[in-house]
């Protein structure tokens, strides 16, 4: 009687142990948290991971090709159910944003090409996208969930981070931070 008692509250303690440690945590696919609420976040201020990305559509964006432009970058995956809720949102901030010179890129992570593709023509995107297969420009941003967006300025710093998914909203206003920033 004893050892079951002992035993019941051990099993009682892991449960109360557990359920704190974990309650709040995101759902996690590729070692990366869906992040589910959007917020801006901090970052350390440096100068961007230089990258070099094959896109979707042909042709390779260079982060080092931008210098003088504000870049928008965009880590996603297509089974992200805030990816799927910001995606229009983001192609409504490029649309706007596209033509007066700030660059726009979503990076995909850790899934099939097909996938990806299949995301984009379903939600009409049309700023440049590009594969991250092996999450080497994911581990270089620091990136910790998805979906997840990095400013980056016309001096290639990084220079604001948002966590969760972006409205055009939120996006101008925090690329109007930037520009504000600048002297």
């Amino acid at each position: 009687m004893r050892f079951g008692l002992v035993g019941l509250l051990v099993a009682g303690l892991v449960v109360v142990f557990s359920y704190a440690l974990f309650r709040g945590e995101a759902p996690r696919r590729g070692g990366l948290a869906v992040n589910t609420t959007g917020r801006a976040a901090q970052v350390r201020v440096r100068p961007a991971p230089d990258f070099e990305l094959r896109l979707f559509e042909g042709g390779t964006f260079r982060l080092a090709d931008q210098h003088g432009k504000l870049v928008v970058v965009n880590f996603w995956a297509s089974w992200c159910p805030p990816c799927r809720e910001e995606a229009p949102e983001l192609e409504s901030a490029w649309r706007a944003l596209g033509p007066v010179g700030t660059v726009f890129l979503g990076i995909n992570v850790w899934e099939s090409e097909e996938s990806a593709r299949a995301f984009l023509r379903a939600y009409g995107i049309t700023y440049p996208n590009g594969p991250d297969p092996r999450g080497r420009i994911v581990v270089d941003f620091g990136v910790t969930g998805i979906p997840e967006t990095y400013v980056v300025d016309g001096t290639g710093r990084l220079v604001r981070r948002w966590v969760g998914p972006i409205t055009r909203h939120e996006l101008v206003g925090l690329l109007d931070g930037v520009r504000r920033s600048v002297p």
